[in-house]
């Protein structure tokens, strides 16, 4: 009889597949891990990026006069004056009210929106019927084509 012995020194075929098997998945999960890590970081740029826009304007809007008025009575109308096309012109906070940019120089994708009110501390500064007082809620609305918006509320003060 004859004794017939197998070579022993090699890889068999499944063992190779299934090395190679093992492999693809590990790699497909690093490369999942630097799809995550990057899609967080473009997020995490565009919301830098909001939150830039949004500081500027409100600095914008802070550094102008509470009313055209210098003293009571407010103005009863909210909104731009005639003369007052651009930002640029804007003397008071209320011409800030219902401004809107849909592109923003320099920022492809972003835009904005500014609304004014009157509000009252009586009714925990939410918006006043048809009065004035000496508190304006300004909010600022920065959008983006791929994220939510990001919204900030002032409440301004006359000073009186």
């Amino acid at each position: 009889m004859k004794n017939i012995f197998f070579n022993s020194k090699g890889f068999t075929l499944v063992e190779v597949a299934i090395v190679i098997i093992l492999l693809t998945l590990s790699f497909m999960v690093f490369l999942q891990a630097l799809n995550t890590g990057k899609a967080v970081r473009v997020n995490s740029e565009i919301r830098t990026i909001q939150g830039v826009i949004l500081n500027n304007l409100q600095n914008q809007i802070r550094a102008r006069r509470f009313d055209e008025n210098t003293s009571l009575p407010w103005s009863a109308v909210l909104g731009q004056e005639s003369g007052e096309s651009s930002i640029t012109q804007f003397d008071d906070i209320d011409d800030f009210n219902n401004y809107n940019v849909s592109s923003v120089t320099g920022y492809p994708g972003f835009s904005y929106s500014v609304a004014v009110n009157y509000v009252s501390s009586s009714n925990k500064f939410h918006i006043a019927q048809s009065s004035q007082t000496n508190y304006k809620s300004v909010m600022v609305k920065i959008s983006h084509l791929t994220l939510p918006a990001i919204t900030d509320t002032m409440i301004i003060s006359s000073g009186l």
